[in-house]
């Protein structure tokens, strides 16, 4: 089986454990849930996009990871919601983060918030249309990741972990890209579970 419809398949229980705990598109979500949510998404996204720069380094320069990365987006909503760099700072941020020992976990990890990128257009049509002009929501700068370019982005990361696999051609190479899949979506699904008190059935 192909890597990406291995992960698909392998992973979708966890997958779909962390959309029961992503608060986006509730009827009755207010801009204060909406600033609370991405203030959890930064709290993930920091310390895990630090972690993975190093990893990811070995398929460079065929993807520009720099260009991909998520926090940037995230502070600049919550700057437009009232933040500053110091209070940004004050944000929690997750300590317990997915180990990412090599670049088949780190790939794995990078599988999940690339199709979280994929996946966020919806949540992004929805939120334009809950919020309409309301100024307090800033410009969704974190949904709009990559504009136009967001079916491309994704078809360029897919061939880069195609290309991966097929160079290690070692079936625990691509089990470890799925258990790093796995361990971020449980990472993610605790996380805001732990920022929201939602419950999770692990």
């Amino acid at each position: 089986m192909e890597l990406l419809q291995r992960l698909k398949t392998e992973t979708r229980p966890h997958h779909e454990r962390t959309e029961g705990v992503v608060r986006l598109m509730d009827a009755d979500l207010t801009p204060a849930g909406y600033q609370r949510q991405l203030e959890a998404f930064h709290g993930l996204y920091a310390p895990l996009e630090a972690l993975l720069a190093a990893p990811l380094t070995a398929l460079e320069p065929a993807l520009d990871w720099e260009a991909r990365w998520k926090t940037p987006l995230l502070e600049a909503d919550l700057r437009a919601m009232g933040h500053d760099t110091a209070s940004l700072a004050r944000l929690p941020r997750a300590s317990s983060l997915p180990a990412l020992p090599g670049l088949a976990e780190a790939l794995g990890c990078a599988y999940v918030l690339e199709g979280s990128t994929l996946g966020g257009q919806l949540i992004l049509r929805h939120l334009a249309r809950h919020f309409g002009a309301d100024a307090r929501v800033g410009t969704f700068a974190f949904f709009r990741a990559y504009g136009d370019q967001v079916g491309p982005m994704w078809r360029a990361f897919g061939e880069a972990l195609t290309r991966a696999s097929a160079r290690a051609a070692s079936e625990s190479f691509d089990a470890a890209v799925v258990q790093g899949a796995r361990d971020t979506f449980d990472t993610f699904a605790a996380w805001l579970k732990r920022e929201h008190d939602v419950p999770v059935r692990l």
